[in-house]
This record gives C-alpha cells, sequence and structure tokens, in this order.
C-alpha cells in the first residue's frame, strides 16, 4: 500500500500510526478512531443529557422555606417572601410550557416577581439566593452593581450579567432563559440627588439603572460570547437572550437608609413641641419599616422599584444566631473544618465556650457572618500549619480562651494525654 493510499481517520485525518485504534465501516469505506469514538460518545451523552431535561418538581412556598431552613440560620421573613416570590416565578413555568393561562376563556399573562432584598453585610442575601438556584438546579450568577457603567464609559455593561448566567448554564441558551441573575451591591446604583448620604453615584448610576430597565422588565437582548467582549452587531459570536423569564434578585445593605426612615417616621415631629418625641430607629427597626418610597428616596428611579415588586430584608444577626451558624447548616464552618482536619486523623473540637467568644468577636465587626470564617482561619492559625503532619496529634479542643489567644487549645496526644 503506497503512503497515499495508507488507511486514515476520515473524521479528523488522522493516520492509522498515530492512532491506538481506528474502526473500519461494514463496506471498509470509511474509518474512525478511537479518539473520534470516544468524543463522539461524549457529545451523544451531552445531548441525552440536555434533552432529557426536566424542570425540577417544584415545591410549594412552606416546602422550598423548609429546605432553605437547612442551609440559612434565621431571616425567617427573607426566606418566606423569597419562597413565594421563587414559587410563583418558576410557577409560570409551567404555564409556558402547557401553552398559556387563561380565565374565563381570555388569556392570562403572568408577570414575573422580581426581588429587591435588603439588609446588612453578612447576614445572608447572597446565602438565600444561591440556595433556591441550588434547590431548583437553575444557572445561577452573582454580579456587582459596582463594576456596571453607562453604555460608553469604561466597564462592564449590563448585558455582562447575561454573558455571566450564560457562562453559569454552559452556554445552554434555554437554561440561561429560566436561570436567577443575582446582582450584589444594588443599592451603589443609588442616584446622589435626593439623598445626603455620601458616596454613591451621580448621573451615570441612573444610567445603569435605566440600562437596567430593558433587562427586569424582559426583553430580548444581544449578547457577546465571552466576559468582557462587547457585541456591536448580530453575529456568529452573539446570542440572542429574552429575559423575559430570567429572575432578577438586586441585593444591599443600603446604608443611610436609617436617616430616610427616621426622616419620614419623625417627620410630624420637626418642629414645636413633639421635637421630643422623636424615634430613634435600630438597624432591625429600620430595615422592617421600609417603603417603596424610602426606597425611592434613597436614590433608585421609580421604575427600577416599580420592575421588583416583591421587596423583604434580611435583618442584623444576634449572637445566638451567630453561634447557630457555626453549626447547625449542612455546610456550617465548623463542620468544614471538622471534616478537613478529620482528613488527616485528627478531631477537632470547639467548647460552647469557644462558639460564643467566636460570635462576640464576629458581632464586633461590620461584616456579619462573613466574619466566622476569618475568625475561626486565626484560631487554628497555630495548628495548621505542623498538625497535619504529626502523626502523634490525635485530637485538638479550641477553649474560649484559644479564640482570645490563639495558640492555648488543648492539643491530645495519641496514649499520652494532653499538651
Amino acid at each position: 500500500m503506497s503512503p497515499t493510499q495508507e488507511k486514515r481517520c476520515n473524521f479528523c485525518g488522522r493516520p492509522r500510526n498515530e492512532v491506538k485504534h481506528l474502526i473500519a465501516s461494514p463496506d471498509n469505506a470509511t474509518n474512525i478512531c478511537d479518539r473520534c469514538v470516544g468524543a463522539s460518545s461524549s457529545a451523544l451523552e451531552e445531548v441525552a443529557r440536555k434533552s432529557g431535561l426536566k424542570a425540577p418538581t417544584l415545591k410549594k412556598p412552606h416546602e422550598i422555606k423548609a429546605l432553605l431552613d437547612e442551609t440559612v440560620i434565621s431571616q425567617d421573613d427573607a426566606k418566606r417572601e423569597v419562597a413565594i416570590a421563587v414559587y410563583e416565578h418558576y410557577r409560570r413555568r409551567e404555564v409556558v410550557q402547557k401553552g398559556g393561562l387563561s380565565i374565563d376563556g381570555e388569556p392570562v399573562e403572568v408577570e414575573k416577581s422580581n426581588i429587591l432584598l435588603l439588609g446588612p453585610s453578612g447576614t445572608g442575601k447572597t446565602h438565600v439566593a444561591r440556595a433556591v438556584a441550588k434547590m431548583l438546579d437553575v444557572p445561577f450568577y452573582v454580579g456587582d452593581a459596582t463594576s456596571l457603567t453607562q453604555a460608553g464609559y469604561v466597564g462592564n455593561d449590563v448585558e455582562t450579567l447575561l454573558q455571566g448566567l450564560m457562562a453559569a448554564a454552559d452556554q445552554d441558551i434555554e437554561r440561561a432563559q429560566w436561570g436567577i441573575v443575582f446582582i450584589d451591591e444594588f443599592d451603589k446604583l443609588a442616584r446622589k440627588s435626593g439623598r445626603s448620604a455620601s458616596g454613591y453615584r451621580d448621573i451615570t448610576g441612573e444610567g445603569v439603572q435605566q440600562a437596567l430597565l430593558k433587562l427586569l422588565e424582559g426583553s430580548k437582548v444581544m449578547v457577546p460570547r465571552g466576559m468582557g467582549s462587547r457585541a456591536i452587531s448580530a453575529g456568529p459570536n452573539t446570542d440572542m437572550i429574552d429575559t423575559t423569564n430570567i429572575l432578577f434578585i438586586g441585593a444591599g445593605s443600603f446604608a443611610g437608609m436609617e436617616e430616610v426612615v427616621e426622616r419620614r417616621i419623625n417627620k410630624s415631629s420637626r418642629l414645636g413641641f413633639g421635637g421630643e418625641n422623636r424615634r430613634q430607629l435600630d438597624k432591625t427597626s429600620v430595615y422592617k419599616q421600609v417603603t417603596v418610597e424610602d426606597i425611592e428616596e434613597f436614590g433608585l428611579i421609580p421604575e427600577i422599584v416599580g420592575r421588583m415588586p416583591v421587596i423583604t430584608s434580611t435583618y442584623e444577626l444576634t449572637e445566638d444566631e451567630l453561634v447557630e451558624i457555626q453549626v447547625k447548616p449542612k455546610n456550617a464552618i465548623i463542620k468544614q473544618f471538622r471534616a478537613l482536619y478529620a482528613l488527616d486523623g485528627i478531631d477537632l473540637q470547639f467548647d460552647a465556650g469557644a462558639l460564643r467568644a467566636i460570635a462576640r468577636e464576629a458581632k464586633k465587626r461590620s461584616t456579619g457572618a462573613r466574619a466566622l470564617r476569618a475568625i475561626v482561619k486565626t484560631v487554628l492559625k497555630p495548628y495548621s500549619y505542623s498538625a497535619p503532619s504529626n502523626q502523634d496529634i490525635a485530637a485538638i479542643r479550641i477553649t474560649e480562651e484559644a479564640v482570645v489567644e490563639p495558640g492555648k487549645g488543648v492539643v491530645i496526644h495519641r496514649g499520652v494525654g494532653t499538651a
């Protein structure tokens, strides 16, 4: 056989000597190599996976909240409101799949319920949204509002949010169009006008809000493939995304909202003898009493607020709740570190006093539950380097003293005792 007649894979063109196996068709007219067989098999599995995708059985609101209770401590009001909004939103998917909804013979279009989630930093806003997305098995993307800029300015366009969602959906447009986009630091888009607090955006912040409207209300948007790239016009490297069924959750601490709420509540007591009755509100009371008017006064434009009909809040965590967060959820921080140390045969223990001391320290900081991991890592720092390679250590007990003075924990050696 001449070199020109050498058998090759008819798919990739590789010659016989460059592959492990070359499989011939029954008539010996074509060949396929083992590499192409493997690639084809993977492609068929992916097609089968996508074609076999079914909408998960949608749980009722109380069932959704019960599942959230397993991973999110406290925040019952927010979990209840989010459970209702998510149920109603994905109930719409069933309606769409069945061809629509009608009442008394007339077609009815059920609008989606985007969510505006207020609350101090570290109170579980992102955690609630992520838990819902995981529960529903839908694509989930977290974007940062502070990186978004008005079209024509240096920075990220609002379409970046859809690029991130497409990446989370493995570029599957159908899945992405029923996903969840979580926009963190949403309050940083507020206009400076209409509020006294500094540090918020000027007119460009309002421009971003205007640009977000088309996403929130539902429209077809040209989205370039690849994070950071921009689309000039339709082409092979762009996708048309319909945002009608994408659930948007805007979240932020809305620092300075206290002034807005207190000013409204105390409006009648500014002058005269009523000034003696002026009310001072704590953070929890503020978030419980926020109204649509307060949010608009804060600096969000009415059109944005109108397209986020579900407004709810998470509240500042108490010391007891910070203790529970460390040990109760399925992915609790203490469980994570205990599992890591167990891989090296070390039983990591935390006294009740230690958990309380960690919660007290977290309470002093302004980052809520986010502070817990950093505090625990500091407490464990004296042991993290050497303990994994020390086969004599059977257990390490973290006491309240060890939290106050890292390194004062009780180290239990195998067959020896403590040190």
